[in-house]
């Protein structure tokens, strides 16, 4: 299976590394091709930051687009992808089999969008409450997937099938001191869609680093304010 991961970034390196990391640590003894494009709104990329393993496109732009707008930008190159993956500077991989779980996932629910368990949200552990949920075997992996049905899925680490999704467009959501509104706008163009949303309870977790509080402890200028 063909999975495009795609990062926006505005400079918090040491978050983007880490997240780099865990994509290569993640992929070890996976048959998927993964590729990792990662694209930095303005901010030039420092210069030991160098494309390698899976890293496909290390791009800087002129300046900052907005979430929305860069999604415009670049989900309809991943012409190749079976599956695309949006995964924040600040997402870390931290479950094992993670490339293969979730390319079972798909096989399993080829029209479903669904994030992994988010560790390090503070004031919604674990992503939105849900309103159903629902078990799921795979015998080729002998893994029994909870999956969380929500109305709203964030865009901080989000799957998605791309022929589903390749056509979308999105209204520019950057906003002075918001960090935007695209998670909304995809959830909302989901529910007109009929595609269910989930958040896994268990098999694929990523860490959200640091948590939402300790990175207002490190960046209280990039956060100016908001939680």
């Amino acid at each position: 299976m063909n999975i495009a991961i795609y990062t926006f970034t505005l400079g918090r390196w040491e978050y983007l590394r880490k997240a780099i990391d865990s994509v290569n640590e993640a992929s070890k003894g996976s048959n998927h091709s993964i590729k990792h494009f990662i694209y930095s709104q303005g901010v030039p990329f420092p210069s030991d930051l160098v494309k390698s393993n899976h890293i496909e496109a290390l791009e800087t732009w002129d300046m900052n687009y907005g979430i929305a707008e860069g999604m415009n930008r670049v989900i309809k190159t991943f012409t190749s992808a079976d599956l695309v993956m949006k995964m924040d500077d600040d997402c870390k991989i931290v479950s094992s089999n993670f490339f293969d779980h979730i390319a079972e996932i798909h096989t399993l629910m080829p029209n479903m969008v669904f994030s992994p368990y988010p560790v390090g949200l503070i004031r919604n552990p674990g992503g939105p409450p849900g309103k159903r949920h629902e078990v799921k075997y795979s015998k080729s992996l002998d893994t029994y997937y909870t999956f969380r049905y929500v109305d709203h899925i964030g865009g901080f680490a989000r799957i998605a099938p791309y022929n589903l999704v390749k056509n979308w467009e999105y209204v520019p959501d950057l906003f002075l001191g918001a960090s935007g509104n695209e998670d909304g706008q995809h959830s909302s163009k989901c529910i007109q869609n009929s595609i269910p949303m989930t958040y896994l309870e268990n098999a694929i977790i990523v860490e959200h680093q640091e948590s939402t509080l300790g990175q207002h402890e490190r960046y209280k200028n990039y956060f100016k304010g908001r939680f």
